[in-house]
Parts: structure tokens; sequence; C-alpha cells
């Protein structure tokens, strides 16, 4: 069963400087913990959803499911806001937790 979440952190800077110090660390997050790609960008946001791989049909069930994540990243009181939201199942439900996101935001 998926699990939807959405929350709005910050960090300090720009948001154009907070995503580009983030993007790396997030993106081997999100592949090593959720078995995500980054799929988008843009000038105020990171995209990630399931990567292919073997078995296919467990990875077609998380597309067809929706299982997506993204950061959008905007100016704020001295800083930038960062709202993570998303839907994930199964193993990748680990990154539906506050805490995974607040320590992942921060340790950059």
């Amino acid at each position: 069963m998926s699990q939807s979440f959405s929350y709005d952190l910050s960090m300090p800077g720009s948001p154009a400087e907070a995503q580009a110090r983030v993007q790396g660390a997030v993106a081997e997050q999100m592949k090593q913990t959720a078995k995500m790609r980054l799929a988008s960008q843009d000038a105020n946001s990171l995209s990630f959803r399931p990567q292919w791989s073997w078995p296919l049909l467990a990875a077609l069930f998380r597309v067809v499911g929706g299982e997506a994540v993204k950061l959008s990243f905007s100016a704020g009181d001295g800083g930038t806001n960062v709202t993570v939201s998303g839907k994930v199942g199964g193993d990748a439900e680990k990154v539906a937790n506050r805490d995974f996101w607040a320590q992942t935001l921060a340790a950059n």
C-alpha cells in the first residue's frame, strides 16, 4: 500500500544555491533508499520516479501506482523553504518520514 506525504522544511541560502547543494546527495539517497532516479529538474524543483529494474513487473507496478517524490524550492524568511511531497510504497516508505528529509537536507 502506498503512503502519501508532504513536509515543509527550511534551509539556508537562496533557492538556487540550496537546490544545487543538495541535488547530488538527495539523488544518491533516493537511489539507495527508495530505488528512485532523478526524473526531472527545473529552476525550482527536483522530481524522482522509480528506477526500472528487475523484476520489471514490480517496477511497472510502482510507476503505474503513481510513486513519485518532488522537492520544491522557494524563497523564505532568511533562507529557502523546501516542500517535499510524494507517494511511495514498500521499502521506499522509508523516505516518507519527516526525519529522513530533515537529516538528508541538514547534511548538506
